[in-house]
């Protein structure tokens, strides 16, 4: 059974249509309770394969997704750098994978003849302090006075010259000796140690201490240099990382630190 028909003149009421959906499709709370509900996540598993592997330093188990595969993990356990490797039998991943990634650095480092950055973490290079082409002009005039005070006690006894003449060489023997010695101690008290991952400076003679910087961490490598110490190509080095505000490693009297610092640059990512 029909309703009453509209007046004559009086336009027909159509149903409303959604302006998003096709012509003819009637709008409907139905449509609009439909578009407002949540679409369901996907919490299964099997989205992302993991990948496992142990740290290079503590054998600590390292689980991560497979889109990091070529990428670096610092481990959180005791903070070793770590590549992560590719899936088990998928192909390897090449060193061009991501351009974030500085497998071009690792390139430069083994093209240079140097270590690469991938694997295990193996010293590169370790230096330690000069003792004489750090201070040239010092250590020449202690190596004079002592000469020179040596050829003193012994003139004395020869010529039979006056005993107080003794008084002012022997002094003289033993403070060359003790800067000498002093020097020689000092050189051996310090060192830098290179290695694929990071730079550790080792301080101490009878007792140890160390500091050190992951090479993906260096904010700044600086370099000084007496006028001296330029012509005898000797300096001092230090290193800041992105975490602290002031130098964090510091060592002088290193030999040639331009070379030191192209060195550590080949495993930084710049």
């Amino acid at each position: 059974m029909s309703g009453p028909r509209p007046a004559p003149g009086t336009p027909e009421r159509t149903p409303k249509q959604h302006p998003t959906h096709p012509r003819g499709c009637v709008f409907s709370w139905g449509h609009a309770r439909k578009a407002i509900e949540p679409i369901p996540y996907n919490t299964g598993k099997g989205l992302h394969p993991m990948i496992k592997f142990n740290c290079d330093k503590c054998d600590m188990e390292i689980e991560l997704e497979d889109n990091l595969a070529g990428t670096k993990y610092e481990c959180l356990n005791c903070g070793d750098i770590n590549r992560v490797p590719s899936p088990t039998g998928s192909d390897p991943i090449p060193f061009e994978h991501d351009e974030a990634v500085d497998s071009k650095h690792i390139d430069k480092a083994a093209k240079a003849g140097f270590p690469p950055d991938q694997g295990p973490e193996v010293r590169v290079l370790k230096v330690r302090r000069c003792w004489f082409r750090s201070r040239v002009i010092r250590f020449s005039l202690t190596v004079l006075i002592g000469l020179l005070s040596l050829i003193g006690l012994i003139w004395v006894p020869v010529t039979d010259q006056s005993i107080w003449w003794v008084a002012l060489f022997a002094p003289l023997l033993l403070m060359s000796i003790g800067l000498l010695t002093w020097w020689w101690i000092d050189r051996l008290s310090a060192s830098l140690e290179i290695t694929t991952k990071r730079t550790v400076m080792l301080k101490g003679f009878f007792s140890k201490s160390s500091s050190e910087v992951v090479h993906d961490n260096i904010r700044n490598i600086q370099i000084d240099q007496t006028f001296t110490q330029r012509l005898m190509k000797v300096g001092r080095i230090g290193i800041s990382s992105s975490g602290q505000d002031g130098i964090e490693l510091q060592v002088n009297h290193l030999k040639d630190p331009e070379y030191l610092r192209q060195v550590i640059d080949l495993y930084r990512p710049l």
